[in-house]
């Protein structure tokens, strides 16, 4: 179904950042599912090897990624970039803005996408995104990869530390799902809860990304700040077998260091394998690190679609 609303033109501002990717030409869509309908960018070619979905975090939304699919596409795999509900233009009521949701619909479109065209599945989040999509990854059979910018565990006090801005809101998580209940539709912008000025190494970037209402600037319920930090895994990292793991960290990241994501992906049971992009910041645009991230990350996507040979996917670090 064809988007009945076009993306502001602050949305292709991103593109800016990424001067030597190929142009995006991404088919925009509507995903229909039990719990409401998502806005999607669809891009490369529908006979891909594997499809690649993207998961944004608090901050950002598909086309907000539209440089990356863009390279992946060029490399010849099919990549779902969807905005979750209230982030883009997924609209949604406020009841359905929660982690959990989110993890619901990304459930739903993996499993129609497995029904369209049965191949491959790898994840692919950035930020909180990296948490929601093993969250994704430990319950759905047909995610065969994943892929993480940070594997933050929201539940951990260390990481909470890191996320929220001031102790006395890390004081008031355990009230915020009650109280969410009782404010009912009251939004607050995410920006004043978490540290979004620390997106981006470059000011410019993270200027955009707190300036734009669809991400960075959003106005989000309550009750999506309490799920952020008490949705729990189907399973726990030492139980997780269910498929090869990928962390590319950005180095230079002072929002979600890569220390606290490593308090979690070391006790992966699955295999694993850890880069750090060099001179990267959060939102990570720096060089070397993004020629890293495409040299890790398009073998990772080509041995789990098949086009590399049999040899182990990935050893455990």
């Amino acid at each position: 179904m064809p988007a009945r609303a076009p993306y502001p033109a602050l949305s292709a501002r991103y593109a800016d950042f990424f001067p030597d990717q190929p142009a995006a030409t991404p088919r925009s869509e509507a995903f229909h599912w039990a719990g409401g309908s998502l806005q999607l960018d669809r891009h490369g070619p529908p006979d891909a090897d594997a499809t690649v979905v993207l998961v944004h975090g608090a901050g950002g939304y598909g086309r907000m990624f539209a440089p990356l699919a863009a390279g992946l596409a060029d490399a010849g795999h099919e990549v779902l970039a969807p905005d979750l509900p209230g982030y883009g233009l997924s609209t949604a009521p406020w009841q359905s803005i929660d982690y959990g949701v989110w993890k619901q619909a990304l459930l739903a479109l993996i499993e129609t996408e497995h029904q369209r065209r049965p191949r491959p599945i790898v994840l692919l989040g950035a930020s909180i995104g990296g948490y929601l999509a093993y969250l994704v990854a430990a319950e759905s059979p047909w995610v065969r990869g994943l892929v993480a910018t940070t594997l933050a565990d929201p539940r951990d006090p260390v990481v909470q530390a890191a996320l929220v801005r001031q102790p006395w809101m890390r004081a008031l998580l355990p009230t915020l799902r009650p109280l969410s209940r009782l404010t009912r539709g009251l939004r607050v912008p995410v920006r004043w809860f978490t540290h979004m000025q620390r997106m981006s190494r470059d000011p410019a970037l993270t200027a955009l990304v707190c300036a734009d209402p669809l991400g960075g600037d959003n106005r989000v319920p309550l009750g999506l700040l309490a799920s952020l930090f008490d949705t729990a895994p189907a399973l726990e990292p030492e139980q997780f077998q269910r498929c090869p793991v990928l962390m590319l960290h950005p180095a230079c990241d002072d929002w979600t260091p890569v220390a606290i994501s490593d308090r979690f992906f070391q006790r992966l049971a699955a295999p694993r394998q850890r880069v750090l992009l060099e001179a990267c910041g959060h939102f990570p645009i720096e060089q070397p690190g993004l020629d890293q991230l495409r040299d890790a990350l398009l073998p990772f996507v080509q041995r789990i679609g098949g086009r590399l040979d049999d040899k182990p996917l990935i050893a455990k670090a």
